[in-house]
């Protein structure tokens, strides 16, 4: 195993390159992905900057010029540690938004009003449970009623807006008032082909976006549309072609392709559709580096509807099983969206679409680090990987009595009062995220437990045993700390 060297470095002195790995407070307190990377631009240093007073450099991982690895060295070997407190205060959300507006062309639509992100015109109006029915309806009509349009843009070539925004309108309606309730239903119905509609979720990813980013409703109902009819043009193209179960050859591609121009046309002729929307269904293949279709287009180029509307297909088919392709588990779909950033995707894009979805998003199976297994009942927007969590199976693979809710936040909060008394953070035994799963893992369905209208069965199962067993629809829950006292 190599020694790792790591050098401290004052956040003011950091530069492209560098391989962060350490920071002067807990990495679940800033808003970076993973425990360790290479810093790559502008924006990443800002980050650093906002949260951090110094950070400590993997010397051998970082990509320096021989002159600036040996003046690292040389500062390391020196003892040059910071001195300034290690708890700046991070700069304001409204700063943040005002900069990614500069640099992703969003300025027309973000939310800069004093106060903040916390004066954004969207508050949570509900809870999950009390949301969840609202977006379970919302959910099963629209893919309903999605199929209908569906079925007349084939059949009559044409599409008619006012059935498209009895859609999107209702599915608006519920994220607006609690994301986190529409988000839990779109992964709970990934797992059934039949219940399951990739149009229908990938509008609901770009509702939630538009939301996080604070635009204006009639632009959310745009972006709701747009991701509705994003592929609507495959109805033109043979079914064998849509529908392949494997690798297609060159020309079949070449013909795929065509969908764009195929669902523009049906837009075009049926009329009633903003620019907004046509701007998404033109350029939900381009990419950042050029090498989408059908234009080639590059950075800026691309409409700001565009952008999102590329994301959040992409993240959606990350995570849809197809017959080729097995489905990724929600935090490594993150990972490698992370992976694409400032080449297939902007990388200022990524990092709210990240910061809106999640890493480990409403209605995932994840792992905690003790062993237990639940699922992800509310996101925690300024601790992202610390969620709330409903419990269901035991370290030992048992099912609870009944499930208990356990907000990931706590230890934070606990870490930082015993700090603040002097006591060390070492006082704390907090419990965190080991790992997130696949739909469906360990036989949880995690519609069943906010679904009433969810068919009789099982809800959870014991790790490699028969269903033992039967929640109820409306599960009593029981909080505790997230600690492993």
């Amino acid at each position: 195993m190599r020694e790792v060297v790591r050098i401290p470095v004052d956040v003011t002195k950091v530069c492209t390159g560098m391989f962060v790995t350490m920071l002067d407070r807990p990495w679940l307190e800033t808003p970076f992905v993973f425990q360790g990377f290479e810093i790559r631009d502008r924006l990443e240093i800002e980050q650093l900057q906002q949260y951090c007073s110094f950070v400590y450099v993997d010397v051998e991982r970082s990509r320096l010029s021989a002159s600036e690895l040996v003046a690292l060295q040389a500062a390391g070997k020196k003892g040059n540690f910071p001195t300034r407190p290690a708890h700046a205060a991070p700069q304001a959300p409204q700063t943040w938004l005002q900069k990614l507006a500069a640099r992703c062309g969003l300025g027309a639509f973000l939310d800069t009003r004093e106060g903040g992100a916390a004066d954004r015109p969207y508050p949570v109006s509900s809870t999950v449970r009390g949301e969840a029915p609202a977006a379970h309806r919302a959910y099963e009509d629209g893919v309903a009623r999605a199929r209908q349009v569906r079925q007349q843009a084939a059949t009559e070539g044409r599409i008619d807006a006012d059935a498209v925004r009895a859609i999107v309108d209702p599915v608006v309606d519920s994220i607006l008032r609690n994301p986190d309730a529409m988000a839990w239903t779109v992964f709970s119905k990934k797992r059934s082909d039949r219940h399951y509609s990739r149009a229908l979720a990938t509008s609901v990813w770009c509702i939630m976006f538009g939301r996080h980013l604070g635009f204006e409703r009639k632009e959310i109902v745009d972006l709701g549309i747009g991701g509705l009819l994003l592929d609507i043009g495959n109805v033109r193209l043979p079914d064998n072609l849509v529908d392949a179960p494997g690798a297609i050859t060159e020309a079949d591609y070449e013909q795929v392709t065509q969908h764009v121009s195929a669902g523009l046309e049906l837009l075009h002729a049926s009329g009633g559709f903003s620019d907004r929307v046509l701007e998404m269904v033109r350029c939900h293949h381009e990419r950042n580096d050029g090498s989408g279709y059908p234009d080639g287009l590059r950075g800026n180029r691309i409409p700001t509807f565009g952008r999102i509307a590329a994301v959040a297909d992409c993240y959606d088919a990350m995570t849809t099983k197809t017959p080729y392709s097995p489905a990724l588990a929600a935090y490594d779909a993150a990972r490698e969206l992370n992976g694409m950033r400032n080449q297939a995707f902007q990388s200022e894009v990524i990092e709210q679409f990240l910061q809106m979805i999640g890493m480990f998003p409403t209605g995932s199976v994840v792992e905690l680090s003790d062993g237990s297994v639940g699922v992800v009942l509310e996101q925690n927007r300024i601790h992202p990987l610390r969620p709330k969590v409903m419990l269901l199976l035991e370290k030992d693979g048992e099912a609870y009595s009944e499930p208990q809710v356990v907000n990931l936040a706590d230890a934070v909060q606990d870490s930082e009062a015993a700090h603040d008394r002097g006591a060390g953070r070492e006082t704390a035994d907090p419990v965190w995220i080991e790992k997130g799963h696949e739909h469906g893992a360990f036989g949880i369905d995690p519609q069943r437990f906010f679904n009433r209208a969810a068919d009789a069965g099982p809800a959870i199962r014991a790790r490699g045993e028969e269903a033992i067993v039967a929640l109820p629809d409306e599960v009593e829950v029981t909080e505790r700390r997230a600690t492993g006292t």
